[in-house]
């Protein structure tokens, strides 16, 4: 069994060889003890600090080839006109599998004369290994998602990242983050960083989770690796997120702002250089907002909660049941919406109607019409009175139908401003139906269509108010992190998350390590309002709880402000403040998104990958994802093509859930 070990050891190339290999020695028997028979070992040091130039790469072939294991790390290297940090790879034999350079700047070490890859494609290799196929994402180039993903589409399975770490205030968010990669990928990420004292952050993160970490200054980490056990994951059309992923729909932006403006020919080499570079990034950053008035800082009420569930049974008054629905939200959220602090109000997923349909029945767009609202509507009037009455703006999920898209039923939501009008609608990018549970449209899924007719700001509407620039995503976008992505480079500071989500194991421990470095890795906030609980019908007392709450604000470093302990109908206060907010977008250091360029990974998301676009562009009530048999089939292309490998063991049933 291939064994992976991860090294704190601080290592120097230049002054150190015989203390390195003495370190490799040391890993080489540890993980020969651990071995029943011989197997390939690959160790994963940190960065080094050292600078060497590019010829003296080759020493570590050597040093790999004389201990007999795989040798991966990063290190600083001369080149003719500026340093570089570069990851590495060599085979046992000492041969050079990689040789990646670093993307991002020096964030958490801060500004330092040292060049780095922003500004132009990345190729994002991949190379083949007895421990899956590897790609190296140095330092902070693992905190963003589109270079994980690029990877990935280009076959990576384990993401090997050696980095340096500090104790700052954005420790956690990057830890969180590294766990996201992994989850969101449905690939390992590996971490090696030197230890300092109680802080390390060296892990071997699988898509459920950690599997193991440093504890405190130890040199070495063994985690259980598993590569069997991720291939037969990734064919799981419930987990296979890279080929879920919709990368042709955000493909569009990302090619469409690769300008010639945007490409450099180089990036910044010298300390000051980045300085100036910040800035203007800085000042590119900054929108004027149409509003003279801001508030900067307000309360947010999210409010859980427990819906009465519309039967598929037709004989059911479907509307009869959301007005009730409707009332007793309101009541609930009016307890507490009325206090002047209280300047924004966020429902959750599935508020008026509960999911419906639970059980493995399969729901058609007849069902999920009867259930959808059009502006103008009875609803939309109620919740508008609300808002004039309490002078808060609205947040709110609901099936829509459209005039101008006929047949189409889109899981939307909703914003009202404190006047009642209706600011923008977001219409789910990421939903179940991939899976063909909810048979509803998404614009990917006709987005030929739905850019002729909304255009293309529709797919990430941001609306400019007093409060600050606020957004809409809705439940299982949380998981595919191109879409808050999408929302952050449109402007957005307040995500307002409308969700519904699994309350088991794993299951709710990725979601929420998602939902932290949703609001981490884009400076935003994140008020993710949950469905508290359902009826068992709708003509019942009794609770089943199949959601159990846990609404929550995330901050916009990653943090948790606050959280419902529990199921249950709550109205949840909750600060935000923008000026602290838009502070730490001011920080070079912390503002990741700052150092977001399309140019480096637009051209793999417009590549073959992921669903494709238009798929339900047919007849509206002849569902195309019934079976999940779309991502079956993307799956299956995956193999075919090697960016997913089959398990040499027997592969495990595909498995569709029953339920979303």
């Amino acid at each position: 069994m291939a064994t992976i070990v991860l090294c704190q050891s601080a290592w120097n190339l230049h002054e150190g060889r015989d203390d390195f290999s003495q370190v490799l020695a040391e890993a080489c028997a540890i993980a020969t003890r651990r071995q029943l028979e011989p197997a390939p070992t690959l160790v994963l040091m940190p960065h080094s600090s050292s600078t060497v130039d590019e010829k003296s790469i080759a020493t570590l072939g050597e040093l790999s080839r004389a201990a007999g294991v795989w040798l991966a790390g990063s290190i600083r290297v001369r080149r003719a006109s500026a340093s570089a940090v570069v990851g590495f790879l060599f085979n046992a034999s000492g041969q050079q599998k990689l040789l990646t350079d670093k993307i991002t700047p020096e964030l958490v070490e801060g500004f330092d004369d040292v060049t780095s890859a922003l500004g132009r494609p990345a190729p994002f290799a991949v190379a083949p290994s007895p421990f899956g196929n590897i790609a190296i994402l140095p330092g902070e180039d693992i905190l963003y998602c589109s270079y994980a993903r690029a990877s990935v589409f280009n076959g990576a399975e384990l993401l090997l990242n050696p980095a340096t770490e500090h104790s700052d205030s954005l420790f956690d968010g990057r830890q969180g983050a590294r766990l996201a990669r992994a989850g969101e990928q449905a690939c390992y990420v590996a971490v090696a960083t030197t230890s300092s004292g109680s802080v390390s952050a060296t892990a071997l993160y699988a898509p459920t989770g950690m599997v193991a970490a440093a504890r405190g200054d130890e040199r070495f980490v063994l985690p259980d690796f598993d590569l069997q056990s991720l291939r037969r994951s990734r064919i799981n059309p419930q987990k296979s997120f890279p080929a879920i992923v919709r990368a042709n729909t955000y493909a569009r932006g990302y090619v469409r702002d690769v300008t010639p403006e945007s490409k450099r020919t180089s990036a910044p080499v010298k300390a000051a250089e980045w300085r100036a570079e910040a800035k203007r990034r800085l000042a590119v950053q900054q929108r004027p907002s149409k509003h003279a008035r801001h508030e900067e800082q307000y309360e947010a009420l999210l409010v859980q909660e427990c819906p009465r569930l519309i039967p598929l049974d037709r004989s059911v008054d479907a509307r009869a049941l959301m007005m009730q629905n409707l009332d007793e939200s309101l009541e609930l959220a009016g307890s507490r919406a009325n206090i002047p602090s209280v300047r924004l109000c966020v429902f959750p997923e599935f508020w008026l109607t509960g999911p419906g349909g639970i059980g493995g029945v399969q729901r058609t767009v007849a069902d999920m019409a009867r259930l959808a609202i059009s502006y103008p509507d009875p609803i939309f009037e109620r919740i508008a009175e609300f808002a004039q009455r309490n002078k808060v703006y609205v947040a709110f999920q609901n099936f829509e139908v459209h005039a101008k898209m006929p047949g189409r039923v889109f899981n939307s939501a909703f914003l009202l401003d404190d006047t009642g009008n209706l600011v923008h609608t977001y219409r789910k990018n990421q939903c179940a139906d991939v899976w063909g549970l909810l048979p509803d449209t998404t614009p990917g899924s006709v987005l030929s269509q739905y850019l002729d007719t909304f255009g293309s700001d529709a797919l990430f509407p941001i609306a400019d108010t007093p409060l600050g620039r606020l957004a809409n995503m809705i439940c299982f976008d949380n998981m595919v992190p191109e879409v808050a992505h999408g929302l952050r480079r449109a402007g957005a500071e307040v995500i307002m998350h409308s969700t519904s989500e699994p309350h088991g194991g794993a299951g709710r421990d990725i979601w929420d390590v998602c939902r932290r470095t949703r609001a981490f890795e884009n400076t935003c906030y994140v008020l993710s309002a949950c469905d508290g609980g359902e009826h068992l019908r709708h003509d019942s007392d009794v609770y089943t709880f199949f959601r159990r709450g846990h609404s929550r604000i995330v901050r916009f470093d990653g943090r948790v402000e606050g959280t419902v302990d529990g199921p249950g109908p709550v109205a949840f206060r909750v600060n935000i403040d923008l000026a602290a907010l838009r502070r730490a977008r001011a920080n070079p250091l912390a503002n990741l998104a700052l150092w977001d360029d399309p140019t480096v990974y637009a051209h793999l998301y417009a590549g073959d990958v992921g669903l494709p676009n238009d798929l339900w562009a047919g007849d509206p009530n002849v569902n195309p994802y019934a079976g999940a048999r779309q991502i079956v089939s993307r799956i299956e292309d995956y193999l075919a093509r090697g960016i997913y490998l089959p398990a040499t063991e027997e592969l495990t049933r595909r498995t569709v859930p029953d339920a979303i």
